[in-house]
This record gives structure tokens, sequence and C-alpha cells, in this order.
């Protein structure tokens, strides 16, 4: 996205409004959090994730989930695979925006970056708390579809009761 030459005065308030399409890129929504810093003569505004402040020590957790089961978690947040920072596919930002567990047992339905699998089933877990989307586990599996659910509940209720 070409983000030269978008002026925007400041208002008596101090606010600035930030355009459409520039929220729609980003994914920034109504009530998001954002981190205020200031480095050399700029102003840096970065959407704050809960998560990603604590993306390590959650890594470290869905790591040894991904050990002790030999299923393939990734966690989503911003709509890019945190460990490798690669940007999901629209049709999968959209179902993960619905903030509904998903199944679709057809992998091929869908482009998945850093998927080791030719077929098999595909299931994206929103992480919501009162009402605010902070990001999703997607998992692309071979396992009993009912066993990777109870591992991704376990999962989120250690980042929802520890992390936000």
């Amino acid at each position: 996205m070409n983000t030269s030459g978008i002026i925007r005065k400041i208002d008596d308030l101090g606010r600035i409004v930030l355009p459409k399409e520039l929220r729609k890129y980003l994914n920034i929504n109504t009530g998001d959090d954002f981190q205020i810093s200031l480095e050399d003569e700029k102003i840096i505004l970065e959407k704050y994730s809960y998560i990603k402040s604590n993306q390590n020590e959650i890594i470290k957790i869905i790591s040894s989930f991904i050990k002790i089961t030999n299923v393939n978690f990734r966690l989503i947040v911003n709509n890019r695979i945190v460990t490798t920072g690669e940007k999901i596919e629209s049709k999968i930002i959209d179902i993960i925006n619905d903030r509904k567990i998903f199944i679709d047992e057809d992998i091929k339905n869908y482009e998945l970056i850093s998927c080791n699998y030719e077929n098999g089933k595909l299931i994206i877990y929103p992480i919501v708390l009162n009402s605010d989307l902070y990001g999703a586990i997607v998992v692309v599996h071979n396992h009993d579809t009912k066993t990777v659910l109870e591992y991704l509940k376990i999962i989120y209720d250690i980042i929802k009761n520890k992390y936000i």
C-alpha cells in the first residue's frame, strides 16, 4: 500500500482521522488499543496486542504442545503467523473475524503458508475475550478432530488466563 501523500489535520482535541483504506489494510477496528512512542522526531503509532507483547512465552507453550501432541499449531496475531511473520490469506482472515471455531475436513480449500500437508483437516480457533478478538490458533492436522479441539481448548485457556 502506498501511504505517501496522506495529509490530515489535528482537531481541537488532538485527534487525527486515519483513512479508511489504511485502517482496512492494517486491520484497525474501533476500540483497538495503540501504543504511542517517540522515535527521533517521529510519532510511532503501533497497534497494541496483549498476545504479541507476550508472544515469546505463548510460543513456548504452543511449542510444548507441538512436541507432546505432534499437532502443528500456529499462532495468528494481526493476520500474520507469529513465528514466521507470513501474512495469511483473506479467506482465513474473514473466518477469524467471524470469531467462531471453524472446522473444515479438507485443507485443499485453502492456501496456507508453511503448511506441510497436501491433505488434512483445518481448525481455526479464535482467541476472543470480552468480545475483543486477539488472534487465533490455526491447526492443520490428520488427527482426531475432537482430540485436537481439546488441545486447543487447553491452549486457549492458558493464553486467556495468563496473558490477556
